[in-house]
């Protein structure tokens, strides 16, 4: 019998609503880039949406952006993970895309070369980063007109590292962002 819903055969209801990326072994075939699956449910008398997103424990959430393979080998923790984003401004006075700036801090008492690096926005825009950045030390990114643009409604920074590894990232809001010329801290 057929699903009364959605005409496939067996009628056994949904099925293959989970993560399609990070699968190894005889599910690697499924492997897809940005194939999260989900399952949303709306209740209208409410007015709100629940989202269930499954993974199985055997795939792995960081995964290739190219493939949607998994990536095993493990990042060390000691000084790439010790680079944070601690500010932005975001909506600067005057010209807002040249002037928007990221500021990032190394923890660690160990130099940090940032090259492959990128800085990424929410539409996951990413923009290089160069140079080195030493223990302690402060850096401001100044972010380009044809490079990632933070949006004043609202937002997601997201570091990476060389191997495209998400090291840190922060989100901000529309009401983060309302004050033009002032710098967010995260």
């Amino acid at each position: 019998m057929k699903d009364k819903y959605f005409g496939f055969l067996p009628g056994n209801g949904i099925h293959d609503i989970h993560f399609n990326q990070g699968n190894a072994g005889q599910f690697q075939k499924d492997n897809g880039v940005w194939q999260d699956g989900g399952l949303l449910i709306h209740y209208p008398a409410r007015n709100q949406w629940v989202g269930i997103f499954l993974a199985f424990q055997s795939q792995s959430f960081h995964t290739d952006d190219t493939t949607g393979n998994r990536i095993d080998e493990i990042t060390p923790i000691a000084a790439t993970a010790a680079i944070r984003i601690i500010a932005a401004l975001v909506n600067p006075a005057g010209d807002d895309v040249a002037k928007e700036t990221v500021i990032l801090i190394n923890t660690s008492p160990d130099k940090v070369d940032l090259s492959g690096w990128t800085i990424a926005d929410r539409l996951k825009r990413k923009q290089p980063l160069k140079g080195t950045i030493n223990p302690g030390e402060v850096i401001k990114v100044s972010l380009g007109k044809d490079g990632i643009q933070l949006d004043n409604n609202g937002g997601i920074i997201t570091l990476l590292d060389n191997k495209g590894i998400k090291i840190d990232g922060v989100s901000y809001t529309r009401e983060d962002s309302r004050k033009q010329g002032w710098t967010i801290v995260f």
